[in-house]
């Protein structure tokens, strides 16, 4: 029988298949694995459950890995499973304000280079001392000076220092601005499709959504 054929896979992929959906269901109302998930992404939780369910019957997580790579029906339930870990409202909270930590460390150096102004000790403690010279270097040259950016990046860092949980909302619209652009643009105020807008630039066609791919 044929991998991804309409009889489906051959045993015991099906039943490991089934164990693995009921515990990635399971998981949702469990919170254990959301510090992992957190700091490192599902990947490794993932992994962990495939180790726990596969290997006891002599199996590889990759053996199930490569089986619903080739079957389009198990691979997509497998995702839609995944997606919706990773909407749990703990683990979004927990990613945002992971990522407002790392802002706020980002939007320090990048002010210190902007500005010449040295940021807090525990920032400065956490790079070392040829990193703490060459961003000396820059501040001192100027050639880094941003008369535009500059005002964006103070922004930002009053927003974290007085109401730190409106950090990472969109100012025009109200929601939430997408983690990946905060990542890039941590001293966005606004949504990409809003800051758009104040640029005076055309909406875009909506992209068709994209389903995420864990293996």
């Amino acid at each position: 029988m044929t991998i991804g054929s309409k009889e489906g896979p051959p045993p015991p992929w099906p039943d490991i298949h089934r164990t693995v959906l009921s515990t990635l269901d399971a998981l949702a109302s469990s919170t254990g694995w959301i510090p992992t998930a957190a700091t490192v992404g599902i990947e490794p939780v993932f992994e962990r459950v495939l180790q726990q369910i596969c290997q006891p019957q002599g199996f590889s997580p990759e053996a199930y890995i490569d089986v619903i790579t080739r079957d389009a029906g198990m691979r997509r339930e497998v995702q839609k499973r995944l997606s919706r870990l990773m909407e749990t409202p703990a683990l979004v909270n927990m990613r945002r304000e992971a990522q407002r930590r790392e802002a706020e460390h980002q939007l320090h150096v990048l002010h210190f280079v902007l500005s010449g102004q040295e940021p807090p000790d525990w920032v400065l403690s956490t790079i070392d001392e040829e990193q703490q010279q060459q961003l000396r270097d820059a501040a001192e040259s100027g050639e880094e000076r941003d008369p535009v950016l500059l005002p964006r990046v103070q922004r930002a860092l009053q927003k974290l220092a007085a109401t730190p949980t409106t950090y990472g909302q969109c100012e025009d619209c109200g929601t939430a601005i997408l983690l990946e652009r905060l990542q890039l643009v941590p001293w966005a105020e606004c949504c990409a499709a809003c800051q758009r807008k104040r640029e005076g630039i055309p909406d875009e066609a909506p992209e068709p959504p994209v389903a995420v791919t864990y293996f």
